[in-house]
C-alpha cells in the first residue's frame, strides 16, 4: 500500500465531506440596530447549537449586516455587548433547515448608558482603530532594561472570559442583583466600580518608575492605584480598602503584581460578582510588542470562590493624542436614577 496514496484519499475524502455539509447548511442574515433603528456596526453574532453546544461566530459588517452559515440544527442566537450603551440580544430555539436561508433582525436594547454617545468604550476602541491602525514595532524598554508599560491601554473585548466558579451563598446573591438590575452597583453611587479595575473596558494609563507604577483608570473612583515596587511587603493587619494594596516585581519581562487587602463592599463586575475581605489577586502584565499587552489576572478567595479564577485579556496601545479624561463622578450624576431595581 502506497503511504502517500492512503493519505491522499483521507484528505481527499475530509474535503469531500466538508463540501457535502456545507452545502447541506442553512444560513442566517440581518442587520443589527438601536432601539431607534440606527446601525449597530461590527457587532459579534453567536450561534450556539442547543444539542452539540458547538459555536459559530460572526461579526457585523460596518452596516449592521450580517450571514452566519450553519449545519442544520437548534439554535441559540446571541449578540453579544459587553458594555455600555447598548445591551446584549438573545432568541432561543432558532432552527436552521438545509439549504434553508431565513432572515433574522436583531434590534439591541439600550444598555447601562442609556444609550449616551460617547460613552461606551468597546465603542471608542473601534473609533481609535478606525482614526491609527495599532502601532507595531518592538518592546520599548526603560533605562533599567525592563518593559516600559507607559501608555495609554483600552482593553480588547474577549467573549470567552469565564463566569468565577462560585459558593452557594456567592452564586445566590449575584442572581439576586442581576435580577434586581444592580440596583446598588457601587459605580453608580460614585464608589470605586470594580475591585479590579484593569478588567473593565475603560481606558487607562501607566505611569512608571523603577519603583512605583501608577495606574489611572478613566470613568472610576478614585482613579488612581499605586503599585510598590521598592520590595515592601504588604501590611501584616491591612486596613480594608476598595482598591487592596498592591506590592510588584519583575520576574523576566513579566510584571506580576500581587493585591491582598480588600474590603468586602466592591464588585468584581457590573452585574454584581461578589467577593470577601479574603480576596487575594495576581495579575501577569507583558507587552510582547510596541502596540499590545497582555494581561493575565487570577483571583483567589477562599469564602466566596470554590476555586481559582483566571481570566486573560490583550489590551492596545491608544493613539498619541488621546489623553485620560478627567472624571468628577459627583458632577451631575444621574446614574442613581438609572438604577432603580424592580
Amino acid at each position: 500500500m502506497n503511504p502517500m496514496k492512503t493519505l491522499n484519499a483521507f484528505l481527499a475524502g475530509i474535503v469531500f465531506m466538508r463540501a457535502v455539509a456545507l452545502a447541506q447548511s442553512g444560513t442566517i442574515t440581518g442587520i443589527v440596530t438601536d432601539p431607534d433603528g440606527g446601525v449597530v456596526k461590527d457587532a459579534l453574532i453567536q450561534a450556539k447549537n442547543s444539542a452539540s453546544n458547538a459555536v459559530v461566530r460572526g461579526t457585523g459588517s460596518s452596516t449592521g449586516e450580517f450571514t452566519l452559515t450553519l449545519p442544520p440544527g437548534t439554535y441559540d442566537l446571541a449578540v453579544l455587548m459587553p458594555c455600555c450603551q447598548y445591551g446584549s440580544f438573545t432568541q432561543p430555539n432558532v432552527v436552521v433547515r438545509a439549504r434553508e436561508s431565513r432572515r433574522l433582525d436583531v434590534h439591541l436594547p439600550w444598555g447601562a448608558n442609556l444609550g449616551t454617545l460617547g460613552d461606551d468604550p468597546i465603542l471608542l476602541l473601534n473609533e481609535f482603530r478606525e482614526r491609527a491602525a495599532v502601532p507595531s514595532g518592538a518592546t520599548p524598554r526603560t533605562r533599567e532594561g525592563k518593559p516600559d508599560l507607559s501608555g495609554i491601554w483600552i482593553n480588547v473585548y474577549n467573549p470567552e472570559t469565564p463566569p468565577p466558579p462560585l459558593q452557594p451563598w456567592a452564586a445566590e446573591l449575584l442572581r439576586q442583583r442581576m435580577e434586581n438590575n444592580s440596583k446598588d452597583y457601587p459605580g453608580g453611587f460614585c464608589l470605586p466600580a470594580n475591585a479590579a479595575p484593569i478588567t473593565r473596558a475603560f481606558p487607562y494609563k501607566f505611569v512608571q518608575t523603577p519603583s512605583l507604577i501608577v495606574v489611572m483608570h478613566e470613568s472610576d473612583t478614585p482613579g488612581v492605584r499605586q503599585i510598590f515596587l521598592d520590595g515592601r511587603r504588604h501590611p501584616a493587619d491591612p486596613n480594608p480598602s476598595w482598591q487592596g494594596h498592591s506590592i510588584g516585581r519583575w520576574e523576566g519581562d513579566t510584571l506580576v503584581i500581587d493585591t491582598t487587602g480588600y474590603n468586602d463592599k466592591s464588585w468584581l463586575s457590573l452585574s454584581g460578582i461578589p467577593h470577601t475581605e479574603k480576596l487575594h489577586t495576581v495579575e501577569r502584565i507583558r507587552r510582547p510588542d510596541y502596540g499590545h499587552i497582555e494581561v493575565e489576572i487570577t483571583m483567589e478567595d477562599s469564602e466566596a470562590f470554590t476555586g481559582a479564577w483566571k481570566r486573560t485579556f490583550t489590551a492596545t496601545l491608544a493613539p498619541p493624542e488621546e489623553e485620560i479624561m478627567e472624571f468628577i463622578c459627583n458632577e451631575n450624576n444621574n446614574d442613581v436614577s438609572h438604577y432603580r431595581g424592580k
